[in-house]
Order: structure tokens, then C-alpha cells, then sequence
């Protein structure tokens, strides 16, 4: 049984993939809505059920094995059922028994990036059974063809794409919390006038996606020629999902979100736009300290420094790439589109189906 939120992530996807060439007789994936048309194609295995139903808990019950992202059902595992915590990033923030009042859930697996993320996740999820360091799933698919999906992007020619992944400030799905300082915007940034940032990127031949975190409050946005506003409907209307669109990106630009670490596996320029440094600090907290230490990239704190950010960026100066590949050592164990294989054998699987 796979658990994952948003539906059809991409550690979901490369789970889902994975597991079709296992023993495993069949991968039940957990839906909002399972009547939808899968979005992308799925395994012959696969079956869809819709979340929080009973037929959904009884699957729940009677699975060998349980992979998600955030808790489903229950925070405690029977001994004989794997299961494992694929969560949705090496946390950069405070998560799970880092928080006051928060719990971290107990299972037989929880995954890692390298070491180094393995003591900070033991700390936050307090898992009964062993932190792997096999990576995370998803990040195999930041290897996937680039140009096919520039293709399907529709990117003009002799345009450079960046991708904007800024992290939530007040949830209203989910865990409901505030943290740092809001701004009221989808870019977490006090003056974005995104008329202006268009024009800035249409002279400069650059596309920029932005995604707001799904948890966020997300304001009425349209998008522009060159400034594309994007969400879950979005990707799955040209069947892609975000990690493949991170993958034929030029350049990342994003705050706390874990998505940074994920992105030093390509090697690529990554902007922290993060206006609010010390309002975070002081009510959600870092799992790293000092923070300053573990930024890879030119931090920005209004517009005009986004913009100039990116212009050296896109002029290829690349000042951090010394400290990035620091970062990307410490926090990869492997840099390889191998994860999902390595979990599936961490697991127990360490063959494939008779015939195949």
C-alpha cells in the first residue's frame, strides 16, 4: 500500500514503478479520488482506492507492506507489516519530535539521504526500526529525459527555465500552523509585482514556474507570457510531475523548503529567497544551526535582489558552487538515479518475478 499526499507525488510514482518488478502481488495506491484517470501511466499491479474509506482501511489492515509520506491511519506498525516513512524531504525546518507538542510516527523503516540526514531524521521521526540512507525515490526522477520534458513543456527555443518552490508560511491544509512572516503572496516575498517580473523575463528569454507549496494559502494568481503560476491540475493535464520538471530546470530558487537538497544532486544554481530569515528561526526553528552555514546559493531578500541573482545566474557566474558541492557530498551517500532500487533491496526484495 502506498500513502501519498499530494496524490501522485513523485516518490508515489517512483515507488509505484518500482515495486512492479518485485514479487509483490499487488501495489494498492491510496486516492483522493480513485475514480479519476490516473494521470500517468501505472503498473499492471496497481490498483487505485480512495482515501479514508473503509475499503481503503481494510487494505490498510491487511498490507505486507506500507510506504508513505505523511501519517495514514496509525503512527505505530505491527512487527511483521515493513513499513516505511518515505516522508517528503531531508528537513531542513524543524519536523516531528523537533516540534513542541508534535510526535514523529514509529516504523520499521524511514529514509535518508546520506548520514548525515540519518541522525537528524532519527532525531525527528524516532522511528522503532533503522533510518536508511538509500536516498529518497523521488529524486530518481531528476534524471529522467530533460528535453522531453522541455518538449512537453512547450519551452521556447533558446529559453532558459527556472523553477520557483516556495514553502508555506500559514497552512490551512494539513497541520495548521504559521510560521515566519507572511506576506500575502504566493512568492513569500514583500514586493513581487509579478507584471514587472514578466517583462524582466520575457527581455531576458527566461521562463520561470513558480508552484506554491500545496499546504499554503494561495491567492487568485494568473499566469504571464513567461511567468507560469502552476498546481497539481496543471501537472497532471501534461502528465508530468514536479520532480521532472526540476530536472530540466536551469536553476532553483526557494527559502527552507527540503527541496534545496534534493536539488544539489544536478549541480545546479539554486537562490534562497528568503526575506524572513530570522522570524522563522524564532518560531519554527532549523534542524541545522547556524543556518547561514548550509545555504548553497546567493540569498535574496526583495526584488531587486531576486533579479540580480538570477541575471548573474543566467551570465553563468556561479560563485557557491565550491560550498554547493560541499553540501551535495554531505548530504547525498549516493548520486545516482538509484534510489528506488536501493530501497526495494533494503527492504527485502532482492530479486525480480520468475520470467522476468
Amino acid at each position: 500500500m502506498i500513502w501519498g499526499w499530494p496524490d501522485y507525488e513523485d516518490n508515489v510514482i517512483a515507488v509505484e514503478h518500482a515495486l512492479q518488478a518485485t514479487a509483490v502481488e499487488k501495489v494498492v495506491l491510496l486516492m483522493t479520488d480513485a475514480r479519476a484517470r490516473a494521470p500517468f501511466a501505472l503498473g499492471p499491479k496497481t490498483i487505485l482506492v480512495k482515501k479514508n474509506t473503509l475499503a481503503g482501511f481494510l487494505w490498510f489492515l491487511t498490507a505486507r507492506y506500507v510506504f508513505f509520506t505523511h501519517p495514514c491511519f496509525a503512527r505505530t506498525f505491527p512487527a511483521d507489516v515493513v513499513s516505511v516513512n518515505i516522508w517528503h524531504g531531508m528537513p531542513i525546518k524543524k519536523i516531528g519530535w523537533m516540534l513542541k507538542g508534535n510526535r514523529g510516527i514509529h516504523t520499521s523503516h524511514c529514509l535518508a539521504t546520506s548520514p548525515f540526514w540519518a541522525e537528524i531524521m532519527q532525531r525527528a521521526m524516532n522511528p522503532n526500526g533503522a533510518v536508511i540512507d538509500t536516498g529518497l525515490p523521488r529524486n530518481d526522477r531528476l534524471f529522467l529525459d530533460p528535453e522531453s520534458t522541455l518538449h512537453q513543456l512547450g519551452i521556447p527555443d533558446h529559453h532558459k527555465l527556472v523553477t520557483w518552490l516556495p514553502t508555506y508560511r500559514r497552512s490551512v491544509r494539513g497541520e495548521f500552523r504559521s510560521d515566519g512572516t507572511e506576506y500575502g503572496n504566493i512568492f513569500e516575498m514583500p514586493d513581487i509585482e509579478p507584471a514587472a517580473l514578466n517583462e524582466y523575463l520575457r527581455v531576458n528569454k527566461i521562463i520561470l514556474i513558480v508552484k506554491p507549496h500545496p499546504m499554503a494559502v494561495i491567492p487568485s494568481l494568473k499566469s504571464h507570457s513567461h511567468l507560469w503560476i502552476i498546481d497539481k491540475p496543471w501537472l497532471h493535464a501534461k502528465s508530468l510531475t514536479l520532480y521532472q520538471i526540476l530536472g530540466a530546470s536551469d536553476a532553483l530558487i526557494s527559502d527552507i523548503s527540503s527541496v534545496v537538497i534534493d536539488y544539489l544532486l544536478l549541480n545546479r544554481p539554486i537562490i534562497h529567497a528568503f526575506p524572513d530569515i530570522t522570524a522563522y528561526h524564532n518560531s519554527r526553528g532549523f534542524s541545522v544551526n547556524p543556518i547561514e552555514d548550509y545555504f548553497m546559493g546567493p540569498v535574496v531578500t526583495n526584488s531587486n535582489e531576486l533579479l540580480q541573482a538570477i541575471d548573474a545566474v543566467m551570465n553563468g557566474e556561479d560563485p557557491k558552487s565550491e560550498k554547493r558541492r560541499h553540501m551535495r557530498d554531505l548530504s547525498h551517500a549516493h548520486q545516482d538515479a538509484n534510489a528506488s532500487q536501493r530501497l526495494i533491496e533494503a527492504i527485502g526484495f532482492t530479486g525480480r518475478n520468475e520470467g522476468e
